[in-house]
């Protein structure tokens, strides 16, 4: 005798679908309508933007290059955030006219056909989970044995305290011009030199004599490579405020990359009546800068050759194998460096920058920029790369990373890079990219 059928089951389950067909049809739809609204209102946004930016730079003077060469940086990012947006539905030039409607179906027959197919996938779903359910075996999942993958999370960014006090200190205290440059002191401790120049841009607006945020603006400009500018912020900053120990300091180094010694040393000594005090100090950085000056960088190219010691490049001149040049001088305050690239990462080559960042706070305690072909690679770290020509601390954070764009103002976080804390001169240290 055939057991009798359980329509109560399938009365609950063809509800259950109904409900939930519903439910689907209804948050798809709301979240398709607001997402359409936020696209078109940050489009808006973003054009609206770019008209502004579009009418100052009409508006702006030729004599004006600063600014214009700020807003010409704005209005290219807007425009690259514009070609990133979708295009409105409808927008797209050159589209093709609508085809005539069809034929209209009659509405009560157009129902009776929705009706009658959903009322079919309903009823077939029905039966195939009548006939797939199976009772649960004892100790298994209420949801099937199928393990569910968590997504693994990112970790969250580390930010500096004390960038993070700063930051609150400056939004409930939005004038305060002193903690503006405390904030950007900060940031250029983190080498987040955009922020620096952002937050020196504000103060210099309001005071354009303030020694401090010019002598930071000024060091941001010579990490873009804009030593000219530098130098007339530096000018500023002495004339402004004398006894600012860190402008003449910043303005002879700018000589002595200019190979201007005797210029540099006037800048020593005008330091030096800055700051009786720091006579000492200050001359030792002074021959730390000219032995940098006089030292070959690692990664520098004499009339198109590779330097000594370098990967030979198909193609460039000098690609033979030459002897090894000889390591920097150690004098106990340099490290050697061996950096190596996890096989994961999308490229193989381009800009190093390795930093030497004192724990106690200031600028890249040093430097060192090259160009590597390929990994591993080993490179020698001291005073010769220092910021102002000082010796490394004598405890550091060294970071290393692999740039995208050979610009040492930009991070992004898609860049293979590594970092190691407590580093001591004379260590040897190895670092993997990744």
């Amino acid at each position: 005798m055939n057991e009798p059928t359980d329509w109560a089951s399938a009365v609950a389950i063809l509800a259950a679908g109904l409900f939930l067909g519903a439910l689907i049809v209804y948050f798809f739809s709301r979240r398709k309508a607001t997402a359409v609204v936020a696209t078109d209102l940050e489009r808006k946004d973003l054009e609206a933007k770019r008209d502004a930016l579009v009418a100052q730079l009409r508006a702006l003077d030729d004599d004006n290059v600063e600014e214009r060469a700020r807003l010409e940086a704005e209005t290219a990012d807007v425009l690259r955030r514009l070609d990133r947006q979708p295009q409105p539905a409808g927008a797209s030039a050159g589209q093709s006219p609508a085809p005539a409607a069809a034929p209209a179906i009659n509405p009560a027959v157009k129902g009776f056909l929705w009706g009658a197919g959903s009322f079919a996938a309903l009823a077939g779903l029905a039966y195939f989970v009548m006939n797939q359910a199976t009772p649960r075996q004892e100790g298994g999942s209420l949801t099937g044995n199928t393990p569910v993958m968590q997504q693994p999370q990112a970790a969250p960014q580390q930010v500096s305290p004390v960038v993070t006090q700063l930051e609150a200190a400056v939004q409930k205290q939005p004038n305060n011009l002193q903690l503006r440059n405390d904030l950007a002191q900060a940031y250029l401790e983190t080498d987040n030199l955009m922020a620096v120049f952002e937050q020196t841009k504000f103060v210099l607006d309001q005071s354009p004599n303030d020694a401090r945020a010019l002598t930071l603006q000024s060091l941001v400009r010579m990490a873009m490579g804009e030593a000219d500018q530098a130098m007339q912020m530096l000018e500023r900053a002495t004339k402004s405020d004398p006894k600012n120990l860190d402008a003449w300091v910043a303005r002879a180094w700018v000589y002595v990359q200019q190979n201007r010694m005797d210029d540099a040393a006037q800048m020593i000594a005008e330091a030096k009546k800055a700051s009786p005090n720091d006579a000492a100090r200050i001359d030792q950085v002074f021959t730390q800068m000219k032995m940098q000056a006089s030292a070959q960088p690692a990664e520098q190219m004499a009339g198109g050759e590779l330097p000594p010691g370098h990967p030979p490049v198909d193609g460039a001149p000098g690609a033979a194998p030459a002897p090894a040049a000889p390591a920097a001088s150690n004098d106990g305050r340099s490290i050697t460096v061996t950096l190596d690239l996890d096989p994961s990462a999308a490229r193989k080559s381009g800009v190093v920058f390795v930093i030497a960042r004192n724990p106690m706070g200031g600028p890249p305690a040093a430097v060192k920029r090259m160009q590597v072909m390929s990994f591993p690679v080993t490179l020698q770290l001291g005073s010769a790369d220092s910021m102002m020509g000082q010796p490394l601390p004598d405890k550091f954070r060294l970071e290393a990373r692999l740039d995208s764009d050979g610009d040492a103002a930009t991070k992004p976080p898609t860049d293979p890079s590594a970092m190691q804390n407590d580093v001591v001169p004379g260590a040897s240290v190895k670092l993997a990219l990744k």
